[in-house]
């Protein structure tokens, strides 16, 4: 589901780190044609855009940009490091996800 239209690279990529540290799964799409059109940010439907995956947790995503375009600030972390349960990776409260074996942080 898109969620954002960014103004540039640094925005779109910015936004979808505000989103995964809070444990949405995200991606930046339409790099490629943007960086061959060039002025893609200038023409109606090529800017960059940053989709959530996990359509249940737009609200939380949606609650996430309103603080970011409002200025209210970026979102911490209380929690502590957490262990997959699958392969018992140890990781810190920001990653939303195991590097080692791609098992997701189910915080909720």
């Amino acid at each position: 589901m898109k969620i954002f239209e960014a103004q540039h690279h640094a925005e779109a990529h910015f936004v979808a780190g505000l989103l995964q540290t809070a444990g949405i799964s995200a991606e930046v799409r339409g790099e490629s044609l943007y960086t061959t059109v060039g002025a893609g940010s200038s023409i109606p439907g090529m800017r960059l855009s940053v989709w959530i995956l996990e359509d249940r947790k737009e609200g939380q995503a949606r609650g996430i940009l309103a603080a970011y375009m409002t200025g209210e600030g970026i979102p911490t972390f209380s929690d502590g490091p957490w262990k997959c349960p699958r392969c018992g990776e140890i990781h810190e409260p920001q990653f939303a996800s195991c590097w080692n074996c791609g098992t997701e942080n189910n915080k909720e």
